[in-house]
């Protein structure tokens, strides 16, 4: 039997990745005991602490914000092998697998960047996960290739949901010097900020670009449909099943981090900038 501690459900990328994992580690003998922490860290220690107790023979853990070093080798030094996944809690010395989050952002930054656009902003996610950090990351060495500026008031922290991706697209919508494109922590955060520019009577792909993270189903059924960045969540769900695998046939093998190569997906909701008409002098 295997662990899984994941610490979302919600979201539908940790859907694929759980199916992905059950796939993998049930043609390996493996079940799967599943759960979930809600990004709560005393949920997230009483959850991994039970699965424990049923001596598994490696857990699989997407950490809660704010997980620390300490909350994990405590259960590393049970005895049961961890294999981290989609987030890493840096520097506690487990196998991880996961996407190349810094490539992908830059990647979206650069495809909004080739249509025109400048002020481009980052909506949703937070520097204490990795995901978030590395994701900001990303879109900060996006800019910076194409010479373009930091400004601290086109960066919106926040949850990647819909209700957060919305509030926080209004947000900058009524700035002084409002962006005209945005890449979204995730596809969540996007469809989120689809309905805000909707909102404002904007049209998406025309007045205002989003770029999306995840490419999950829905993402090809938005209207507009969401250009996104495909993560491999299936190839790297299916890579943290084999390094569990790996690790428990194998307690002393050296630690392996495995990163899956994000890709850009073209669709309806970014085109190029509109030219700004100027008045007649």
């Amino acid at each position: 039997m295997v662990g899984v501690g994941l610490h979302d459900i919600i979201n539908p990328s940790f859907t694929e990745l759980l199916a992905a994992m059950e796939d993998a580690l049930s043609a390996a003998g493996k079940t799967v005991l599943l759960g979930v922490g809600q990004e709560d860290v005393a949920r997230q220690t009483r959850i991994l602490g039970t699965l424990a107790e049923y001596r598994p023979d490696a857990l699989i853990v997407s950490p809660a914000l704010g997980t620390e070093i300490e909350d994990l080798r405590t259960l590393g030094n049970s005895g049961v092998p961890i294999v981290q996944v989609t987030r890493e809690v840096e520097g506690a010395g487990f196998d991880f697998a996961g996407s190349d989050d810094v490539t992908g952002v830059a990647l979206a930054v650069s495809h909004l960047v080739e249509l025109g656009h400048t002020r481009i902003a980052m909506i949703g996610g937070f520097e204490a996960a990795s995901t978030g950090r590395r994701r900001h990351a990303g879109y900060l060495a996006g800019l910076a290739r194409h010479g373009l500026p930091y400004d601290p008031a086109l960066w919106a922290p926040g949850r990647g949901t819909r209700e957060q991706g919305r509030v926080l697209m209004e947000q900058l919508l009524a700035l002084d010097e409002p962006p005209t494109a945005a890449v979204c922590f995730n596809d969540l955060c996007a469809f989120g900020a689809l309905m805000g520019i909707q909102a404002a009577g904007l049209v998406t792909g025309t007045d205002f670009s989003i770029v999306g993270y995840d490419d999950i189903a829905e993402a090809s059924m938005w209207h507009p449909a969401l250009t996104t960045v495909f993560t491999q969540i299936p190839e790297y769900g299916a890579a943290a099943a084999r390094l569990a695998l790996a690790r428990i046939a194998d307690p002393q093998r050296p630690v392996e981090r495995i990163l899956t190569t994000p890709r850009l997906v073209v669709r309806a909701s970014t085109g190029p900038m509109k030219p700004v008409r100027r008045r007649p002098a």
